[in-house]
């Protein structure tokens, strides 16, 4: 392969494009393109079509069957991607999960040795008050409304 970058490799596995993001103007310039409305593009082009003689609308149901047949070809891409994209957050929560155990058991050590070695407690103590807002278990409910 040449000498891509991996995101243009990946792209170029799937079959699709890698263009850089389009700006603002560009995205307002987009007509309302919002998943969906290729159902009814879909229908236009029928209707170009049955009616093709009397419309003479060749080059737009042409453009239609275009737009509908990229569309065709980059939906699957965009749910593998989707699907992708979901079970590696997943896996990076997953991951989090794993650092913030970490983090309990070494602010827990730091307390059970802040007596002993007070310079150990002034050192993490960073640590613990960052750790504050990350209480494990059950949140400890707020006084009732209504004063029992």
């Amino acid at each position: 392969m040449p000498n891509n970058n991996l995101t243009e490799q990946i792209a170029q596995l799937l079959g699709v494009e890698f263009p850089p993001p389009l700006d603002p103007s560009e995205i307002k310039s987009l007509q309302k393109a919002l998943p969906g409305y290729q159902a009814v593009a879909d229908d236009a082009a029928r209707f170009c079509q049955n009616h093709a003689e009397a419309l003479r609308l060749d080059e737009v149901r042409a453009s239609l069957e275009q737009g509908l047949a990229d569309v065709a070809r980059l939906e699957p891409v965009e749910h593998l991607l989707q699907q992708l994209y979901l079970s590696v957050y997943h896996q990076r929560l997953q991951a989090t999960a794993k650092c913030m155990e970490g983090l309990y058991d070494t602010t827990r050590r730091i307390r059970d040795f802040a007596e002993a070695f007070p310079e150990i407690k002034e050192a993490g103590q960073p640590l613990l008050d960052f750790m504050k807002a990350f209480r494990p278990g059950p949140k400890k409910e707020e006084h009732e409304e209504g004063g029992e």
